[in-house]
């Protein structure tokens, strides 16, 4: 080989070896350098678990529905000759709602209460003939079977009448009117929905695992979005008789007081409903719970590092129920526990730390 090329190859090698080498220097030289300055310190927010008293309770989704509501209809076919409510208008029991027209109804309720009369009157008389012998028992039979006929034929159409005057069955809150004056309405037309706010009936389901601790009495909460702040109380009036077999839950009424009719029928909201007796438990803001596939843990600090820095553990747990930003640690934690409430992101098994509580999540 050529004496000038293997020269070349020789300071080729050189040169590319004296690169990678020195990179590979400065990379050594990193890694102690970072290995002796030790990991980063991550800035936390703590709290401390604490002991509380707690009672058991259950939060669902809860409807309101009247304690008596129907939609009313006509029986009998015929035209609006007067209207006696607004739409919106309280209404009290047997006040008049609609009048269809009755004119040919009371013309032959006068037809029939004249044949009544007239039938009265032939009984009379036939009474008097029998005393002389001048009519048989069977002739005051007859007549007091023809009285008779005329007694229900008026009673039909005072019947009659009475449902062509259509009242209000129960005090309540009428809906939209749902006719005009003039207007034909047939059977089964919708006149105006009634429904009575106060009381008012809350409708929720509950698991069948609590159902045992349900009773009648029982106290209720109620909230609703539409009314912020506001908490409504009641207590159970009724349990359904079986286990919905699909969701395995049982269907729990219960009654309210609405006084200042704010509720309405058909509104959900958040039933609150305390269930067993209070007990000691545990409990860490809710904020300081990570949730995986592998269960729930939370970061505990500890003044266990180098020289006695604090480093946070990762401690798995199990949780119980949730309430007002705090949950209950069944096991895993003990009172004075201080765990992370901000940073976990950051942190993993060993990782120093330094607490910062002045701004809190």
């Amino acid at each position: 080989m050529n004496k000038q090329v293997i020269i070349v190859l020789v300071l080729l090698v050189v040169v590319f070896g004296g690169l990678f080498g020195g990179r590979a220097w400065v990379n050594h030289r990193n890694a102690v350098a970072a290995a002796g300055r030790g990991a980063p310190v991550v800035t936390v927010s703590t709290a401390v678990a604490e002991t509380q008293e707690w009672t058991p309770d259950v939060h669902v989704v809860g409807s309101l529905s009247a304690v008596e509501g129907v939609q009313l209809t006509s029986q009998i076919a015929g035209n609006v000759t007067a209207i006696g409510f607004a739409s919106g208008e309280r209404v009290q029991k047997g006040a008049l709602l609609v009048q269809l027209d009755d004119s040919t109804e009371l013309a032959q309720l006068h037809s029939d209460e004249a044949k009544q009369k007239l039938a009265q009157a032939t009984i009379d008389r036939t009474q008097d003939l029998l005393k002389l012998r001048a009519a048989s028992q069977a002739d005051l039979d007859s007549a007091q079977a023809d009285y008779g006929s005329a007694v229900a034929a008026v009673e039909s159409d005072q019947a009659t009448l009475r449902k062509l005057s259509i009242t209000a069955p129960f005090a309540g809150v009428a809906g939209i009117r749902q006719v005009s004056l003039g207007q034909y309405v047939a059977p089964g037309t919708v006149i105006v929905s009634l429904q009575a706010w106060d009381p008012m009936h809350l409708e929720f389901n509950i698991p069948q695992s609590a159902a045992a601790e349900l009773h009648d009495g029982q106290r209720v909460e109620f909230m609703v979005d539409a009314l912020p702040g506001k908490q409504f109380s009641g207590a159970i009036t009724a349990l359904d008789s079986r286990i919905d077999p699909a969701t395995r839950n049982v269907g729990v009424e219960a009654t309210l007081a609405n006084r200042e009719l704010l509720l309405r029928p058909g509104m959900y909201g958040d039933v609150h409903l305390s269930m067993g007796k209070e007990r000691e438990v545990v409990t860490v803001p809710s904020i300081a719970v990570s949730y995986n596939t592998f269960g729930n843990f939370v970061y505990v600090i500890a003044n266990d590092g180098p020289g006695g820095t604090q480093v946070a553990h990762q401690r798995q747990i199990s949780t119980g129920d949730e309430r007002d930003g705090r949950v209950v640690v069944e096991k895993g934690l003990a009172a004075g526990d201080t765990v992370v409430i901000a940073g976990q992101t950051k942190l993993h098994e060993g990782s120093r730390i330094s607490v910062n509580n002045e701004v809190l999540p």
